[in-house]
């Protein structure tokens, strides 16, 4: 969160007095949206969503280092690719394998299990790399052409939130910003596209040299979220769901960017350097040709040259001294994995650490996804939310009530082995489902699995009881 946000009144307050003012007739609800748009695109939030986006695209600030005073001077632009790795280790450490979802209810289970299928899960994780590159990130709830309950990603940048509260956990509403490129008479040209998403519906816009234009095309207003059988419907709550990396808003690269930039630069200057220096210098006294040009021709074809009297060639070895340079990367390196909270491939102990030492090793990553995963769990809960409405507005059942787990189940290195006697020695502690769902060969499958086996089991049973017949009967008449 930058210090700006801090002292800024929440978006509530603000919007309470901007209604009274409308209400007096001081200003109009459109050119509120314009000045709030305006101060949207140039927030430093919204610019460092843009780095955060062109950092992990490996487009960095070294791009625009100058051209040095003197044209024979290399200028070396290296780039280093450590905002993509760190983005992509932690959404393949937390959000890569497919989650467990727990319910006591089956139907509830199943129902939840084609919901969240392939397409939402993919949908997730790469929101998931948005909200790490850009502090927050927002899944866009609607209803696809066959009528499903479906989510779609839109770019944080392009959304500026009306927030109800302080902590940013629920929306009064939010304005979509975004350019789009049409055909006018024969010509594409860009139109700034302005969607103001409110709770009695939608309106669209065009932003059109500083102000609102009705978007005809889009349909102008709209009284409602969305239709089920041409039937309109509005959401209770703004269908937009959060899902930030921290509590902070704050994204990965504000942790890491003067150290990715400085890593650049070193390894860029160190380049020129070696890039500029030749290896050897020659040494030349009384030499008797006319020009350097000569004594090089000389001295690679006939590996001679002529010299004058008491004269003589010596060479100077050109070593640059760039041991001080290397010491930095090295630092630096280590600097973005610490501040960047990341695992470094590199680490020459890594390959032969044993468990305990590789649990420390994921130390740092696995502390930043606790804080990733405890966001993501509150976004979780706000989408079951439409979900659990969608169910109850098509009659598939009520299931608001209904307790369900979300487990995001991590890509981490372990020793089966021990995670597999842990399991052994929680029998009799933990009921067998919860034990079975912690072992490292889970899946959702076993659960069928061992329905079948125990019906095979009963199936033998019953065959062997049938074979002998019943059981003798004790002096009392008891099988």
């Amino acid at each position: 969160m930058l210090i700006e946000d801090l002292y800024r009144r929440p978006y509530h307050e603000y919007l309470n007095d901007i209604i009274k003012n409308m209400v007096d007739g001081v200003i109009s609800e459109n050119e509120v949206i314009v000045q709030e748009i305006k101060e949207w695109l140039n927030s430093e939030t919204r610019k460092n969503m843009i780095i955060g986006e062109s950092y992990y695209r490996n487009k960095t600030d070294i791009r625009d280092k100058k051209k040095r005073d003197v044209d024979w001077k290399s200028s070396v632009k290296l780039e280093h690719g450590f905002t993509k790795k760190l983005v992509d280790q932690k959404v393949g450490y937390l959000l890569t394998k497919e989650p467990t979802i727990a319910s006591e209810n089956d139907s509830y289970t199943e129902i939840l299990g084609d919901i969240f299928n392939r397409k939402l899960l993919k949908t997730i994780k790469n929101t998931g790399k948005e909200a790490i590159n850009k502090g927050i990130a927002y899944l866009y709830v609607y209803f696809n052409e066959d009528g499903e309950l479906s989510f779609k990603k839109f770019k944080s940048e392009q959304i500026l939130p009306f927030w109800k509260d302080d902590e940013h956990t629920e929306l009064d509403a939010f304005v979509r910003v975004y350019d789009e490129y049409i055909y006018m008479n024969g010509k594409k040209e860009k139109q700034t596209k302005v969607e103001f998403h409110h709770s009695t519906g939608i309106n669209f816009f065009i932003l059109d040299g500083g102000k609102l234009v009705a978007d005809v095309p889009s349909g102008i207003n709209r009284n409602y979220h969305f239709t089920i059988n041409e039937e309109p419907y509005l959401w209770t709550r703004i269908p937009l769901i959060p899902f930030k990396y921290n509590e902070e808003e704050q994204p990965l690269i504000d942790s890491i960017k003067t150290l990715v930039d400085n890593y650049n630069n070193q390894a860029s200057t160190n380049a020129d350097l070696l890039a500029d220096i030749p290896n050897i210098i020659y040494k030349l006294i009384n030499y008797g040709g006319t020009d350097l040009a000569e004594f090089l021709a000389d001295l690679n074809f006939y590996r001679a040259v002529k010299l004058d009297e008491d004269g003589d060639v010596d060479k100077l070895q050109a070593d640059p001294a760039t041991d001080a340079t290397e010491k930095e990367l090295e630092r630096t390196r280590a600097n973005i994995y610490e501040f960047g909270r990341g695992l470094d491939q590199k680490d020459k102990d890594l390959g032969n650490a044993s468990g305990k030492a590789m649990r420390h090793k994921y130390g740092d990553l696995d502390m930043d996804c606790n804080i990733l995963e405890s966001e993501f769990q509150s976004s979780i809960d706000h989408l079951l939310w439409f979900v659990n409405e969608y169910l109850l507005m098509t009659g598939k059942g009520d299931y608001r009530n209904v307790p369900v787990n979300f487990i995001f189940n991590r890509d981490i290195i372990i020793n089966e082995s021990e995670v597999i006697a842990d399991c052994q020695a929680s029998v009799g502690i933990l009921d067998d489902k919860t034990i079975r769902e912690n072992h490292p060969w889970y899946n959702k499958e076993v659960e069928q699995r061992l329905e079948e086996q125990k019906a095979k089991e009963q199936q033998e049973i019953d065959g062997y009881q049938g074979t002998f017949g019943p059981h003798p009967k004790d002096v009392n008449g008891n099988e």
